[in-house]
């Protein structure tokens, strides 16, 4: 959260100042919050601070009033058939077709059988580097075979 200095300067908080930003930040259900500390402090601010309780109190009711409007509103928009209309008007607008999976799925597993079939003819074409001389380094341990052993 960033807290406004006055100067055009943003200084970082690591919280809210207070219990009142705590509610405007995370909401009037403090099972939602993620303090546990100040949760507990305003679990002890409810019984004890009448003001922060009708502060909360007043949160709650507009937190319903919102979501009775939000359901309300979601309602009128899913009766009133907006969203196939845009939908189809848009589709009509762009041109766009349909998507056909089934051949796009055919046509990926033909890219990957035809890139199987030129890697192993080119595999094939190509001569093989088997005449290439092999280095072999054996490194002995003077702990495991001792210095005498070792020939130091």
């Amino acid at each position: 959260m960033t807290k406004s200095s006055g100067e055009g300067r943003f200084e970082l908080a690591n919280g809210p100042a207070n219990l009142h930003d705590a509610i405007d930040r995370w909401g009037p259900d403090l099972n939602l919050w993620p303090d546990l500390m100040l949760v507990r402090r305003a679990r002890e601010a409810l019984l004890a601070d009448r003001s922060f309780r009708n502060y909360r109190d007043r949160a709650v009711a507009e937190a319903a009033r919102l979501t009775r409007a939000a359901g309300l509103i979601d309602r009128r928009i899913a009766e009133s058939g907006s969203v196939e209309r845009i939908t189809k008007k848009l589709l009509e607008a762009t041109g766009s077709r349909v998507v056909h999976w089934r051949r796009r799925f055919a046509a990926l597993a033909a890219v990957l059988v035809l890139s199987a079939a030129l890697g192993s003819a080119f595999a094939e074409l190509m001569p093989d580097k088997a005449d290439q001389t092999r280095i072999d380094v054996v490194q002995l341990d003077t702990l495991v075979f001792g210095p005498s052993e070792a020939d130091f």
